[in-house]
């Protein structure tokens, strides 16, 4: 498991520097795997260049890292009154981050004698998103094996995380692509590759993992709407550069 500091400095890389370099042949330009973006990531915040954030945003997703990480953790090792506890401060926690970011969206942008490294909004939001998507993706994984009161706490941890990135994502696509818009469709392209992913992430927990009636009756239609939801982002921004 990523340690809370790196597992940070990957959310925050991950949708930051994952792009196929210009001129890259077919296959480097394919979508790639999380694993592949979060090595992408770790290197690119190792060697500095992941985005400096307000203190505010990078503040609430290291506390939603923590939690998520402290989660996963608990129901490895079977303790599940824990984990629900855990899974409720993924949500807290969230949700802060999903206001730190909204903040930023709605704050002016730097000026053009700001100083360099000056953080961006679509900076804030697109390490938001990406932390969103990490949470969908290991929840997801989650309920296999599980049941009951553990199933009701992911479920909740699903959806609400849904309904956040969604709302979000939506923000950031009905934007003025010639004003407030104009770096987000820099920066969302790199992203591009968690959306299918999540398709490909909650296909195979519904093909291959054991869950419970009630799992499987949520994770169907989690698919369909993230399925929705790649769509609406490759309608919007592409398949990525």
């Amino acid at each position: 498991m990523l340690s809370t500091k790196l597992a940070l400095s990957v959310t925050v890389a991950l949708g930051l520097a994952v792009a196929a370099p210009a001129g890259a042949g077919a296959a480097s330009q394919a979508p790639i795997s999380h694993a592949r973006a979060v090595a992408h990531a770790a290197q690119a915040a190792a060697d500095g260049d992941a985005p400096v954030l307000p203190s505010r945003v990078a503040n609430a997703l290291r506390r939603t890292q923590k939690s998520l990480d402290s989660a996963e953790s608990h129901l490895d090792d079977g303790e599940y009154p824990q984990a629900i506890t855990a899974l409720r401060s993924v949500r807290a926690n969230m949700y802060r981050s999903d206001r730190a970011a909204k903040a930023q969206m709605n704050a002016p942008a730097p000026t053009e004698d700001a100083p360099d490294g000056t953080p961006l909004p679509s900076d804030s939001v697109v390490a938001v998103l990406t932390q969103e998507d990490a949470i969908i993706t290991t929840v997801a994984g989650l309920f296999d094996a599980n049941s009951k009161g553990v199933v009701d706490a992911l479920t909740h941890t699903l959806y609400r995380t849904l309904d956040a990135r969604d709302a979000m994502l939506n923000a950031v696509i009905a934007l003025d692509p010639e004003g407030a818009g104009a770096d987000y469709a820099d920066a969302m392209p790199d992203t591009a590759d968690l959306y299918p992913d999540e398709v490909a992430n909650l296909t195979e927990a519904l093909a291959g993992d054991s869950l419970s009636p009630g799992g499987r009756a949520v994770l169907t239609p989690a698919l369909a709407r993230v399925t929705a939801m790649a769509a609406t982002f490759a309608a919007a921004f592409g398949g990525g550069e």
